[in-house]
């Protein structure tokens, strides 16, 4: 033990005594360390950490999407009539349970405030394994229409309501209807979605549930010997017959089942996952790289003292852990580094995804965060350090000490060794910045192209309607009528809309097309196409242009005949050449003329720039389902939501806004996570710039180090400083041209793989890897300019004295 403390002791001196080194090593290794630390704990919390769910491998998910569409492709959800026909039929799945997220109007005193609320059918917290803080769940009986009505509530919501009291018993009303408190779920419980208040119990009959409102997640565990390829299997057939037995809604839909456990994320989200953290960790090789070129070097001005050491009786293996000693404690202080770094990053995601990502998809720095970051750092130390010590005792030392500083024998290998990192280094730097940047590139595009609308001026308000206490369509229409009514009148705004969806969001509602009379193409007989809901006053709050016909009027309503818009796109590809005003368009098993064709608008978050996607309109009075209010606004936004507020609830008390934001607000919200994964993504490959030009900076110092005898006997027989800087800064530039040729090899085979399977990837463009390559021989370039110049103040006099 004494011998331990004694080579730490001296470790530390030693790193001390050679700061510069030192800082530069940890430094490297910190970025490196804490960008491994932060990423791990984000892919951790999506891929690798256990869900707090009991057996999420049994777990199934569902949804719809056109037969024509790709398998695997459907958004999470069905309506409750599909749901209660898959549970009685389905052979392979059991103890089925669904689950209604919504928004729920709270009154108090003082008025009403939405609260995020699902409603659930009762073996729902059994099924994934919810215990109860205190009270109970459901039970049974209290699932039916006409039952009474309870309630469990979050740890959260608790709190905040009733401080330390016990809940139970107390009494919320939610939607003007009294709901008794018999249960309350622990903080860290979420399922599907995160920030729920309360969950209430799933009464309404799926024999009242409209087919085609599939606003239910449907969610089953696997029988005892089933598999996935069976469950899907299964599903399929199902979805087969449903659709025989209901054409109109279902006749050209099929289902994909999700396990819980190893399909969510997406196979996309995977990648993405996956290349981060294969982007981190060749980050963390580059910086172990440097910190051996780094090493290296220092071990040349060490030569006289390690030989000195062994001269004097030190056994080879006594320096050799004396050295690994020094590189562990390196390791170490770049780790611990490394894990501040790491917190920051971890704060910084958190922050940016509190109200996207349920608690248990959370990243953190838990236990597992900490031995992987442990576990990297002494791998680190032993990569980056056993090299170095490896080369230092294997030298020999007596011919060390006759020859003295600056001209030591037995480097050739040692040069070559530092070389070939140095060229690797360049090289995988050269794939994380083309790599990186390219994908970097391709989510810029996205969320800096041309929406097709000014959204700056625009406020969207989410709408909280009681849907109990709007149950049917005309009660819907009526209270849409109420609101335009009142909303036009209000100072301040200049044109307001409701819509059922918002442009530029991450998943849309979409619908069944065909053209009437065509003849199914390839077995197909319809698309699929994003429908928007909408008022009159639609385009002009979000001044998208008319390119043909009109837009909706108020006389198209209910009692008249039914119409449609569609966007460019549509029209072009559904009718070329020639106009689609006047043909007739089957929306949903409806058929509808079309009367207007307006400019494209992106409404999918994820699409390509140059191709927004095709989009149906449909008059919001002939599809009443009022979920958001746009207004346009002559002045603030934000000052308009008071205003807002009270008018909704002079119409009904519990109709609240859950949520108002500007429409640009709103777009940076759903573009939060992008916006993460560009900065992960953009650091890091900034950071291989980085520790490349340092890795050159430490091959070229160790070589001038090495070579300073022959340096001092050019300059002393008459050789051009200049000469020197340029025969030193040539080798740099020869290294860092065969990485980057390397390296652009390994680049194009990458990016062409990233773009076959993630659809939104840029194209290649040779200007952009170009640049980067540009810019990685600029840095080269001064990495191996600096130590050049260094070599020139060699003094020639002080080496002809030592000759």
């Amino acid at each position: 033990m004494s011998t331990f403390f004694q080579d730490l002791r001296f470790a530390f001196r030693t790193l001390r005594k050679h700061w510069l080194v030192t800082a530069a090593a940890v430094l490297s290794l910190a970025l490196a360390i804490g960008g491994n630390a932060a990423v791990f704990s984000m892919v951790d919390a999506f891929l690798f950490r256990p869900l707090p769910y009991d057996h999420p491998e049994r777990l199934v998910l569902f949804g719809e999407r056109l037969r024509a569409s790709e398998p695997g492709s459907a958004n999470i959800g069905t309506s409750l009539a599909t749901w209660a026909d898959l549970r009685e039929r389905s052979r392979t799945l059991e103890g089925w349970a669904a689950i209604q997220p919504a928004t729920l109007s709270l009154r108090d005193e003082d008025g009403s405030d939405p609260v995020s609320v699902q409603m659930v059918t009762p073996n729902y917290f059994e099924m994934v394994g919810a215990r109860m803080n205190r009270g109970r769940p459901f039970l049974s009986e209290e699932v039916v229409e006409g039952a009474r009505r309870v309630a469990i509530v979050s740890e959260e919501f608790r709190t905040e309501r009733w401080g330390d009291q016990l809940p139970l018993g107390e009494v919320v009303t939610l939607n003007s209807e009294p709901y008794e408190v018999v249960g309350v779920l622990p903080g860290d419980f979420a399922f599907f979605q995160g920030g729920v208040d309360l969950w209430v119990p799933l009464t309404r009959s799926p024999q009242s549930a409209p087919r085609d409102q599939r606003n239910i997640v449907p969610l089953a565990r696997m029988a005892p010997g089933a598999t996935m390829e069976q469950v899907q299997g299964e599903v399929t057939s199902l979805a087969e017959e449903i659709g025989l037995e209901n054409p109109e809604t279902m006749g050209d839909r099929t289902m994909d089942a999700f396990n819980l456990r190893y399909d969510v994320p997406s196979t996309q989200a995977r990648l993405l996952f996956s290349m981060m953290l294969g982007m981190v960790g060749v980050v963390l090789i580059i910086a172990c790289v440097n910190a051996t070129n780094l090493l290296l070097a220092r071990s040349q001005e060490r030569t006289r003292e390690i030989a000195l050491r062994t001269v004097l009786g030190a056994g080879r293996g006594r320096v050799l852990r004396q050295l690994l000693t020094e590189s562990t404690l390196l390791a170490l202080l770049g780790g611990v580094g490394g894990i501040g770094l790491g917190v920051l990053g971890i704060d910084a995601m958190v922050r940016s995804w509190v109200d996207l990502l349920p608690a248990g998809f959370m990243p953190r720095l838990d236990g597992r965060v900490l031995t992987f970051t442990l576990g990297i750092t002494l791998g680190a130390g032993l990569l980056f350090g056993l090299a170095p010590a490896i080369q230092t005792v294997k030298r020999n030392h007596a011919a060390a000490l006759r020859e003295g500083p600056g001209r030591s024998g037995g480097g050739g290998n040692r040069k070559r060794f530092s070389r070939i990192l140095v060229v690797g280094e360049v090289a995988l730097s050269m794939i994380c910045l083309g790599a990186g940047s390219m994908l970097v590139r391709s989510f810029l595009e996205i969320r800096d192209s041309d929406p097709g609308f000014q959204g700056e001026d625009v406020l969207v308000a989410s709408l909280a309607v009681p849907q109990s206490r709007y149950p049917e369509e005309a009660d819907r229409r009526r209270l849409g009528n109420q609101i335009m009514e009142r909303v036009r009148t209000l100072p301040g705004i200049t044109e307001a809309a409701l819509l059922n969806t918002l442009p530029q969001t991450p998943v849309q509602p979409t619908e069944s097309m065909r053209i009437p009379g065509e003849e199914p193409v390839g077995g197909r007989s319809g698309w699929e196409a994003v429908r928007v809901a909408a008022s009159p006053g639609y385009l002009e709050v979000y001044d998208i242009p008319l390119l043909e016909g009109r837009f909706f009027q108020e006389a198209d309503r209910e009692d008249g005949r039914l119409v449609a818009a569609v966007n460019r796109e549509l029209a072009q590809r559904r009718f070329p050449g020639e106009s689609a005003v006047g043909r007739r368009l089957v929306v949903g098993g409806e058929e509808r003329e079309i009367v207007g064709v307006v400019s494209d608008v992106q409404q999918q978050l994820i699409s390509s720039p140059d191709r927004p996607g095709e989009t149906v309109y449909v008059p919001q009075a002939q599809s009443p389902d009022p979920v958001f209010l746009v207004v346009e606004a002559t002045g603030d936004p934000h000052q308009l939501v008071p205003a807002l507020r009270e008018q909704l609830q002079l119409i009904d008390m519990d109709l609240t806004v859950s949520r108002a934001l500007t429409m640009v607000e709103f777009v940076d919200q759903a573009f939060a996570g992008i916006r993460v994964f560009n900065i992960i993504l953009g650091g890091f490959g900034i950071m291989a710039l980085f520790l490349a030009a340092l890795g050159t900076y430490g091959v070229l110092a160790y070589s001038v180090g090495q070579r300073r005898h022959e340096i001092g006997v050019r300059l002393a027989i008459g050789a051009r400083p200049g000469a020197v800087v340029r025969m030193i800064a040539a080798q740099g530039l020869w290294l860092g041209g065969i990485g980057l040729a390397l390296g652009l090899v390994g680049t194009l085979p990458l990016i062409g793989v990233l773009r076959s399977m993630v659809s939104a990837f840029a194209t290649v463009k040779p200007s952009t890897l170009g640049f980067i390559a540009a810019l990685l021989t600029g840095v080269t370039t001064l990495a191996s300019w600096v130590p050049a110049r260094r070599a020139t103040a060699v003094d020639p006099v002080e080496t002809l004295r030592e000759e």
